[in-house]
């Protein structure tokens, strides 16, 4: 099975962002892997400062925002909060919808696709 990795973004706002004249700010994030997540804890200015893990997360998921590749703590920092908060959602969104998919088979004729489990509550 191969799980998509890289998620193409469009922001609501994207003030301030470098792009492209007439276009609006887009870019690429990537899924959380389990090494962000335990070198963001072993960071003393996260441990300090809770509000900078979603900071740091983003960084480094990140990949292309408008014209910028290098992606820093400022440029996440510099963002629209409408903006932030849109890609601190996304980033949960793509990274919860891929745990929630799985491979299947069907035992009559043998098709091959991906099923969804349904959300806990629903039926």
């Amino acid at each position: 099975m191969n799980v998509r990795t890289m998620f193409r973004f469009t922001l609501p706002k994207g003030t301030g962002i470098k792009t492209e004249e007439g276009r609006k700010a887009s870019g690429m994030m990537r899924l959380i892997q389990v090494k962000d997540v335990v070198e963001i804890q072993r960071d003393s200015s996260v441990q300090k400062d809770s509000g900078g893990f979603y900071i740091s997360l983003l960084t480094k998921t990140v990949k292309e925002l408008g014209l910028e590749t290098g992606i820093t703590k400022k440029t996440i920092e510099n963002l629209n909060p409408v903006d932030f908060s849109f890609l601190v959602d996304f980033m949960h969104e793509i990274n919860h919808q891929v745990i929630k998919k799985v491979p299947l088979t069907c035992e009559s004729c043998g098709h091959s696709y991906m099923g969804e489990f349904a959300p806990l509550g629903e039926a």
